[in-house]
């Protein structure tokens, strides 16, 4: 009885600790695929425009 009384302690003490390293790490996952939905979407772009393997800045000559 007193172990499932600690038990229970333990996991209330550290429940919040552990929701906010759930929360920051969908975080980080959710912003992960938005950048490479951003980054697939820029290559997608450059293939359609023919502009792979060209420089984007002032030319040299």
């Amino acid at each position: 009885m007193e172990f499932v009384a600690i038990a229970l302690f333990v996991a209330a003490v550290l429940a919040p600790g552990i929701r906010s390293l759930l929360d920051s790490m969908a975080y980080r996952h959710r912003a992960r695929g938005k950048a490479e939905i951003i980054r697939a979407k820029g290559e997608a772009r450059e293939v359609a425009g023919g502009t792979v393997g060209e420089s984007r800045g002032r030319s040299g000559g």
